[in-house]
């Protein structure tokens, strides 16, 4: 016989917190979410795991640029005759084109609903290639490795400080978080990211299947858990004097209510007419973050920050077999949210963005490319000012003027310049997005336009 003793069943509370998304924070009013009314607003965070190849997604397309970058990719370059032609509404010296395995994109930038933010990257301080070359420019640490970039991406914390193992998603998520669901603010639908880590308010996690349910205690038609689950209840209730069973008791009885509501409400909801495209873990993910967003109303939330997350990225070899796939995937995933966003009726009040870890080389390594440093990236929304490429268009030229070295484009648009664009958008003052992105004060343009 099994027995469940108080340890056990903390134990089985223990294994399901994460499921429900929440890892503490106490539960506080919050002035600034309270002033928002009924204008809802959410972001959604579309991380591409391993360091996308932006330069082989929008292409120089023809004459000497397209000849720089043909030499420089050898193998790797998209044929001139296969992209997809784009005309941004700001002309541009430089012809681009489409990658054509993204072809599902092309209406939405034609249609204003996309645009794409060219040469992203960490920063520190504005700084040309040379500039690095020389290090005469402070620049952001270990640059290249995954983990490092990708933390740096989404912290956004380059300065020591009370904030330092904060993302600037959880940070933006404390602002507008209040009451009894303060963490359905931040949701994720693809496990702990560093981008919502470290609230006040911890994130609440689901995948695309639903609510993570408690083991042994979900099923309220099943006679034989209900005496677990009414045992697991009673632990949670009693009077604890010690400040971390406290507090502890407090997080499973907050994470078991979430994960019940929140779990009931999707149910009632019901799926989607828009049909999911099969094989597309990220269009499911998205699918889910729509459903989310459909019952937002039974939880009075009128801020949210969701992340999602694809893998593969990280294409040193195989890369001609690999790319299509992955950005064919991309596209339709990101085509078919902006059919859920219409079908929900919520489709002028979300925006869309991706993140990676860094860009690709210029260079191939004869099978694949290696780590980069600048890179594009997509958003997606009615609200973005779409048709529109924005931001300096770097050469990709091996030793050219933008290369620091080994084919590695130096960033002319800071992250933090590409978040606060973003957060003033979802209704921050520039004075809040000050706080909030140190490193912001080093540059002069604060918001990139890329948003109504």
């Amino acid at each position: 016989m099994n027995k469940y003793t108080r340890r056990r069943f903390l134990e089985l509370g223990c294994r399901t917190i994460i499921g429900a998304g929440l890892a503490g924070g106490a539960i506080t009013h919050n002035a600034h979410a309270q002033s928002n009314g009924n204008n809802y607003r959410a972001l959604v965070c579309i991380h591409l795991n391993g360091g996308n190849d932006g330069f082989n997604m929008v292409v120089p397309s023809s004459g000497a640029a397209y000849k720089e970058y043909a030499d420089g990719r050898g193998q790797l370059a998209v044929p001139a005759s296969s992209l997809l032609p784009l005309n941004p509404a700001t002309a541009n010296t430089t012809a681009v084109g489409l990658n054509p395995h993204m072809a599902a994109l092309k209406p939405l930038f034609d249609s204003g609903q996309l645009a794409f933010q060219s040469n992203v990257g960490t920063l520190i301080e504005p700084g040309s290639a040379e500039d690095v070359r020389n290090k005469s420019v402070r620049l952001p640490a270990q640059l290249f490795s995954h983990n490092d970039q990708t933390t740096q991406w989404q912290k956004l914390n380059h300065f020591p400080g009370p904030q330092s193992n904060v993302g600037w998603g959880a940070r933006t998520a404390d602002l507008f978080a209040s009451g009894p669901n303060a963490n359905l603010a931040a949701i994720s639908l693809s496990g702990s990211n560093n981008w919502q880590a470290g609230g006040e308010f911890s994130a609440f996690n689901i995948d695309s299947e639903g609510v993570r349910s408690y083991a042994g205690m979900d099923d309220h038609t099943a006679k034989w858990q209900m005496p677990r689950r009414e045992a697991f209840i009673q632990l949670l209730h009693a009077q604890y004097s010690n400040v971390f069973e406290k507090a502890y008791s407090e997080l499973q009885s907050r994470a078991l209510v979430l994960s019940t509501n929140v779990g009931a409400a999707l149910e009632k909801r019901g799926e989607l007419q828009t049909p999911v495209p099969a094989n597309n873990p990220l269009a499911a993910q998205l699918a889910m973050v729509a459903k989310l967003i459909s019952v937002k109303d039974e939880f009075s939330l009128t801020r949210q920050l969701f992340y999602v997350e694809m893998g593969g990225f990280d294409t040193h070899d195989y890369q001609l077999d690999k790319q299509p796939v992955l950005f064919g995937q991309v596209a339709e995933a990101m085509e078919f949210f902006n059919q859920a966003l219409t079908e929900i009726g919520y489709q002028d009040d979300v925006v869309s963005f991706t993140t990676s870890d860094f860009g690709r080389s210029v260079t191939s390594n004869g099978d694949g490319t290696d780590h980069g440093w600048g890179n594009h990236h997509i958003v997606m929304g009615n609200p973005v000012l779409g048709g529109d490429i924005y931001g300096i268009l770097p050469r990709i030229l091996v030793n050219g003027p933008d290369d620091s070295r080994n084919g590695r484009i130096v960033p002319t648009t800071a992250v933090s310049q590409y978040a606060a664009t973003l957060l003033q958008w979802l209704g921050l003052s520039v004075e809040e997005v000050d706080q909030l992105l140190p490193s912001l004060k080093n540059f002069n343009n604060k918001n990139l336009g890329f948003l109504s």
